[in-house]
């Protein structure tokens, strides 16, 4: 039976989401930040978004950069995702606190996380207000995929890796790769 939903945390009717790390800034300054809230936007021209609240640090180095990185992390590293997303970038090095492994992107200066399964590098094109957060449209630029982890196609293989669902409330899940279906 469907009932009123009464909570204020109505976008928990919408996870779980694939969540990632947005990374931001340049080898001076930069930090990493989890994410629920981003979609792919346009095919032509490739285009990605990310929703954003300007009290944040990874906002303010956006603004300022005008680039991120989006960086999808396995399941196994759920663990890091949560940890991103439970500290200020303001007060503390994410990179140096949690250890993360990152290499310099092809085009722009924010870094990137080595054990991503797939990243995109993007530019910003607009930011679009949408109440108490911004929405950052960045055009890929460049992205970087683990092959071994992709059929021909460029789709993910399941029982090869897994990457992190948000649930709400600290929980993260993984696709079960048994429940696949096909329309082809």
């Amino acid at each position: 039976m469907l009932r009123p939903y009464k909570r204020k945390a109505i976008m928990y009717l919408t996870y779980p989401k694939l969540t990632v790390i947005i990374t931001a800034g340049d080898s001076n300054r930069a930090t990493a930040m989890a994410a629920s809230w981003h979609t792919y936007l346009s095919f032509d021209p490739p285009l990605y978004g990310v929703s954003i609240a300007p009290k944040r640090f990874t906002h303010k180095l956006i603004m300022k950069h005008k680039e991120f990185g989006v960086n999808f992390l396995p399941f196994e590293m759920s663990k890091l995702i949560w940890d991103t997303g439970s500290i200020s970038g303001a007060e503390v090095d994410k990179f140096e606190r949690f250890k993360i492994r990152k290499f310099a992107g092809k085009k722009i200066k924010a870094p990137l996380i080595a054990d991503s399964i797939s990243i995109l590098e993007c530019k910003v094109v607009d930011v679009v207000r949408t109440g108490d957060h911004d929405l950052f449209v960045g055009e890929i630029i460049h992205a970087w995929y683990q092959e071994d982890l992709f059929d021909e196609d460029g789709v993910l293989i399941a029982s090869k890796a897994s990457q992190a669902y948000y649930m709400g409330k600290g929980k993260f899940i993984a696709l079960n790769e048994n429940k696949v279906l096909s329309f082809e």
